[in-house]
């Protein structure tokens, strides 16, 4: 059961990392009565707008309560599985293939994409061809978001603290991780430490980037949106690096 395997260790501490980014994404919907900024960009004409973001808050926050419960946690990881990749069908992927060419739309697809699949993975063993296409759709997602960082090199400098040396430089060196982990987990060499080297990379930015600018405007909802988000995507990675579908064969 996927519950004794995350239940200790790396697995557990994954699990609940991933539970506290859904439920502070799922907090902040039911504070605005919108949907999460970034992530979920719903066209403000929908019909109840602001009821339909409370119960995508109230899903969301049930998902990760859930997740934080050892007992729980199946139904909540597959509650998170399921909605996100709902997100990913009937927002993102359409919109990313309305406008092939816009970068960034494909980087939305891949942030829910790897929450979602990251979820998946904690909501059971991942073993057989459904641990292989979990680990090659992260392996995507992670290519994606090292492309991103070359796309869009100006605005992802700008995220480097002040304070680091040569941040454009830093810049192209986190892109390149990303491909260069991507790609392994892609083709099966090394699966262990490339997630392992991407979870490490990925939980950095939640304490270099995130936390200090979350610190600096404590009641910026775009600020409090991307912590999570980087929470529950650097948890996602965790939990692969710490799955049995990146096991040694």
């Amino acid at each position: 059961m996927a519950s004794r395997r995350t239940g200790s260790g790396l697995g557990e501490a994954a699990a609940i990392g991933m539970a506290a980014g859904l439920c502070g994404l799922g907090l902040l919907s039911l504070l605005y009565q919108d949907f999460a900024e970034v992530w979920q960009p719903a066209p403000k004409s929908w019909p109840a707008y602001s009821t339909w973001a409370s119960v995508s808050g109230l899903i969301v926050l049930a998902a990760g309560l859930m997740m934080a419960i050892r007992r729980t946690r199946f139904w909540g990881a597959t509650l998170a599985a399921a909605f996100i990749g709902l997100w990913v069908l009937v927002l993102h992927l359409p919109h990313a293939l309305a406008k092939p060419t816009v970068w960034v739309s494909w980087q939305a697809v891949c942030e829910s994409l790897a929450m979602a699949t990251g979820a998946f993975i904690a909501s059971r063993e991942a073993k057989g061809s459904a641990g292989r296409i979990s680990v090659t759709v992260m392996g995507v997602c992670f290519v994606v978001f090292g492309v991103s960082h070359f796309f869009y090199s100006k605005f992802t400098t700008d995220m480097v603290p002040a304070w680091l040396p040569m941040r454009l430089d830093l810049t192209y060196l986190t892109g390149a991780i990303h491909v260069l982990t991507g790609l392994a987990l892609i083709v099966g060499v090394q699966r262990r430490w490339a997630a392992t080297a991407e979870a490490l990379m990925m939980g950095s930015f939640v304490l270099l980037v995130h936390i200090p600018r979350v610190a600096a405007a404590p009641h910026d909802r775009m600020e409090l949106t991307e912590l999570f988000i980087a929470i529950t995507l650097s948890s996602a990675a965790w939990i692969l690096a710490g799955s049995r579908a990146v096991a040694k064969r």
